[in-house]
């Protein structure tokens, strides 16, 4: 968590990817729980021991609707389409726990993102909050 923490620059850039419930400054010790990642399936990309990218899933509407959240790629590693193989690994995932869709929620200036998410099939699905953030979803 220490080095997925380092990824997240501001108190804005920490409520758009974590909602605005965790605190800043990050405490990586506190992170783990803020996220509640032993409640939530939690999922990383690595190379040679190198975390590259994270993201999780939520359980929604019984379990036949799965959120994906807390999506994040290593800075220095974006536009190498490891988001899109994250990505496509949980949805995967969630089929597999019976998901017949699939929503998320992006930043409306997070250009790349919503052309990635719009790419693996997403589109708009209400209006944009107050914050600048979108929802999305995808019917499996």
């Amino acid at each position: 968590m220490t080095v997925l923490a380092g990824w997240i620059e501001s108190p804005q850039a920490l409520a758009r990817w974590g909602g605005p419930s965790l605190t800043w400054p990050i405490l990586p010790g506190q992170l783990w729980q803020q996220i509640e990642a032993a409640s939530f399936p939690s999922f990383s990309l690595e190379e040679d021991g190198e975390l590259l990218a994270f993201g999780q899933l939520a359980p929604r509407d019984q379990t036949t609707t799965w959120h994906l959240c807390r999506l994040i790629v290593a800075p220095h590693r974006r536009g190498q389409r490891l988001g899109e193989k994250l990505c496509r690994y949980l949805v995967a995932h969630a089929t597999h726990l019976g998901a017949s869709r699939i929503t998320l929620r992006v930043a409306t200036g997070n250009l790349p993102a919503i052309r990635l998410y719009q790419r693996l099939g997403f589109s708009n699905a209400g209006p944009v909050s107050e914050r600048g953030i979108q929802s999305m979803a995808r019917q499996l």
